[in-house]
């Protein structure tokens, strides 16, 4: 490094950083296409070292390098440091003795006692200087203009190599997404073949009874009494199924709302209010008011209206709270309830599509299970999870993280 001096920062510092930690290539193994380019950096400007240097926070990461040890250095006061805070195309400092800005760099005064250094910005697509590709030697020298173009060249090539990563990781989460919508539409069509057809069987079975004359009035009503019910679970039924419809529309269009959740919740709380009350639940709110996040607003009031209607389902007299909090680029969501709780067997088959558990509420409420399985498989299909704690007798959290 150079004695007390501070290389100034670029002016968008945090947003290329953003860009260069987006890449997700700091700290990964040698790999031999960026081997290959200093090599042949090293080879076209007859330099004894050549490194593709990244700049971090506090340090420079080498992604390949030849002719010096070691993977990271100090970045303040280095030649690559100030080479990304600069517009220059190309940094070439011939004989760095006679350089008053590096002739007291350590690097220059003691090994590897550097003379001569050039080198070339990694320019994102965006913009962004992500870091250098440089040549180095112990013997002061210049290079010529197709030394120079060859060594732009090469800084583009590595740029590219980078940004075809990224397209390719971007592809192959998409071809994921693309399995995991296929796998969750064919288990809406079991679900479909299943929990629609017998309820409709059911009910026509109870009209065909209805309508004779073998039943008593009173066998008639409390055959109505289960038409009613059975009207009702298949009601839910088909609303979860119409509210999984817009949220495969919302996400085929890429939908994101700026959402404050605080508000969101409120509203979803609102309309449980009635509900909760026959059974003497305490709705609470626990989010900041200023909470905002970026998601798919009607894939997030499907998840929180099945969440919390699970808690009130097996709830009474107690308690269901939701709170939620960010955590760097996430946002990290609870349902709280203080009901029955579950066992480790119920749990493990509460989201499996073949195996749903049914189990009436506290109140005798009938539920098909669909909206929690659901609920699980849109937020994975975004990029979050979802998991569940639960004990006998002291209640369930339900957790999910989001990408928001």
């Amino acid at each position: 490094m150079i004695s007390n001096a501070i290389t100034p920062l670029p002016e968008n510092e945090e947003e290329r950083l953003e860009e260069l930690y987006r890449f997700e290539i700091l700290d990964t193994p040698y790999e031999e296409e960026f081997d290959d380019v200093v090599k042949l950096a090293s080879q076209i400007c007859g330099a004894s070292i050549s490194t593709i240097t990244l700049m971090d926070s506090t340090r420079r990461w080498f992604k390949a390098q030849i002719g010096i040890e070691g993977r990271e250095y100090e970045r303040d006061g280095s030649f690559c440091a100030h080479l990304i805070g600069t517009s220059a195309e190309i940094f070439e400092v011939p004989d760095a003795t006679k350089n008053e800005m590096f002739k007291q760099s350590s690097f220059v005064v003691n090994e590897p006692n550097i003379r001569f250094y050039a080198g070339v910005p990694l320019v994102s697509s965006n913009g962004f200087k992500l870091g250098t590709l440089c040549v180095i030697d112990t013997k002061p020298k210049s290079l010529n203009d197709h030394q120079i173009f060859a060594l732009k060249i090469l800084g583009q090539q590595i740029i590219k190599q980078l940004e075809l990563r990224i397209s390719n990781k971007q592809l192959n989460k998409q071809s994921n997404r693309l399995k995991q919508q296929a796998e969750l539409q064919n288990k809406i069509i079991s679900v479909i073949a299943h929990d629609v057809r017998n309820p409709v069987a059911s009910l026509k079975n109870i009209i065909e009874l209805t309508n004779s004359d073998i039943l008593t009035d009173a066998e008639a009503k409390e055959l109505t009494v289960m038409a009613e019910k059975q009207l009702d679970g298949t009601l839910v039924l088909l609303s979860d199924l119409v509210d999984w419809g817009k949220m495969q529309l919302s996400a085929q269009n890429n939908q994101a709302d700026k959402i404050n959740l605080h508000s969101l919740v409120a509203d979803k709380l609102k309309k449980f209010e009635v509900t909760a009350s026959l059974k003497k639940n305490k709705l609470v709110n626990l989010i900041d008011e200023d909470l905002m996040l970026t998601y798919d607003e009607n894939a997030l009031r499907f998840v929180l209206r099945n969440l919390i209607s699970n808690a009130n389902k097996f709830t009474s007299e107690g308690v269901i709270s939701v709170y939620a909090q960010r955590e760097n680029k996430k946002i990290l969501i609870t349902i709280n309830d203080t009901g029955v709780g579950m066992t480790e067997k119920i749990r493990n088959k509460l989201f499996d599509a073949g195996g749903r558990h049914t189990s009436l509420g506290t109140n005798n409420e009938k539920g098909t299970g669909l909206g929690l399985m659901l609920t699980k498989d849109f937020v994975e299909l975004s990029g979050g999870t979802l998991s569940v704690q639960s004990e006998v007798g002291k209640g369930t959290t339900i957790s999910i993280e989001l990408n928001a």
